[in-house]
Formats: structure tokens, C-alpha cells, sequence
């Protein structure tokens, strides 16, 4: 694994321990570690699962193509009876150097609340030198949304600095949020945006290609479907 790679791990791992309840989540053993190999090709996916107060799933997965790809994927899925962001984080490895680095902490309504856009907009980010561009159907992530190649060591460390950062925000925002009937319309309103964001997710094909290459399209649908974005 790369060292940074381990880095991130580590970071978001030790940040999940500080949330409030935090517990393991049970699912089926099959889905914790997966391992496919075609034509001297491997592929590694580990996952686990986590709930916290105000997430009705946090979902940290690494995975590992052949020598040298390898991806942390993590997504905190809150209770939609809660009024809080999803956080989301991407690190694509390919040879040893971050090809992509995506984190945010997504709305779950038509604006971001301003006790929670005040706190980013507080935060020092550094100008990265390789922006990256959004999908179509990136009008899922914030006006916040980081999305970059690092070009060097500054700018992975710095990167890895944004992670902790965003997830030190939400930790705030989980501490003081209050709990919404489970029949009101706002919970009504963040699941069904909630489930946007799931569908959108489920639109990036690199995902899809990969996974089907190894496990066929049947298996990889209910990847994404039961593991990756469920709603």
C-alpha cells in the first residue's frame, strides 16, 4: 500500500472513533473482503462499516488493482432525520502518485446551511495548481468541493489537511444537530435529496467498468446498488 495511502486511512479511521455511539455495523462477511483474480491481474477490495449518531452508515473502502492502482473511497450516509452534510472522500493512487483527490461535504437540501458554510468558508485551503473537472452530474457536491491532481508532497500533505479538516466540521455539526420527527418535511426533503446524490453516484462508469471486468455486471449492479450508494 502506498504510504499515503495509509496516511489517509489512518486519519479518517482515527477521526470515526471520535464520533458520538460510533459502532461496528454488521454485514455480510463476503463484504468485508472481496479478491478476484483474471489473467495474472488481482483485485483487492476491503470494506468496513461503521453508524454513529446522526449516520445511518459510514462506509470506508480500499481497494487494489493489480501493482499499481489502488483507491480509498469513504462516504458518511447521515440520517436523513438529521440536518447534516455527506461527507465524501476519493483518493485515486495510479504508479505511486495521486491521479485524482475529491472531498466534500455534500447538501442534503437546496442551499447549504449557513451555520455550516460560515465554518468552510473560515477554513484555509491552499490553491492548488491541477483543478480537476466535475462530471455532469457533479451539481451533487458543494460550492466546497475539492477536486485536484496533487502535484507534489506539499500538496498531498495539504490535501490530506482539507480531509481532516472537513471531518472536524462535521464532528461539530453531529455534536449540536437535534433530531427531526422521522415523518417531517425535512426529513422527507434531505431523504429524497440524500437519494439524488445516491443515483448520481451511481452514474460514474470508471467504477462500473472496472468492477464488471472482474465480477461480471450482475455482481457489480448489486455492489453499487447494496454496498457502494444504497438508499
Amino acid at each position: 500500500m502506498n504510504p499515503l495511502l495509509i496516511e489517509a486511512i489512518e486519519l479518517i479511521k482515527n477521526r470515526i472513533k471520535t464520533f458520538p455511539d460510533v459502532k461496528a455495523q454488521c454485514f455480510e462477511p463476503k463484504a468485508s473482503e472481496i479478491y478476484k483474480k483474471i489473467n495474472n491481474e488481482e483485485l483487492f477490495i476491503f470494506n468496513e462499516f461503521y453508524e454513529a449518531k446522526g449516520f445511518r452508515k459510514i462506509h470506508l473502502e480500499v481497494a487494489k488493482l493489480g501493482s499499481s492502482f489502488q483507491i480509498l473511497h469513504c462516504v458518511f450516509f447521515p440520517d436523513p432525520c438529521y440536518e447534516l452534510p455527506i461527507f465524501g472522500v476519493d483518493l485515486v493512487f495510479s504508479s505511486n502518485n495521486i491521479s485524482a483527490a475529491i472531498v466534500d461535504l455534500s447538501p442534503v437540501g437546496e442551499n447549504i446551511p449557513h451555520f455550516m458554510s460560515s465554518q468552510l468558508e473560515s477554513l484555509h485551503v491552499p490553491k492548488f495548481k491541477e483543478s480537476r473537472v466535475l462530471p455532469d452530474w457533479g451539481y451533487i457536491f458543494s460550492p466546497y468541493v475539492c477536486f485536484i491532481r496533487p502535484v507534489d508532497t506539499y500538496e498531498e500533505k495539504s490535501f490530506l489537511s482539507i480531509i481532516d479538516q472537513y471531518l472536524s466540521i462535521l464532528l461539530s455539526l453531529v455534536l449540536d444537530v437535534r433530531k427531526d420527527d422521522i415523518n417531517s418535511l425535512k426529513t422527507i426533503s434531505r431523504f429524497e435529496y440524500q437519494k439524488r446524490y445516491c443515483s448520481n453516484q451511481k452514474r460514474n462508469e470508471k467504477t462500473r467498468v472496472i468492477l464488471s471486468k472482474f465480477f461480471g455486471s450482475s455482481w457489480t449492479d448489486e455492489y453499487i446498488e447494496k454496498i457502494l450508494f444504497s438508499c
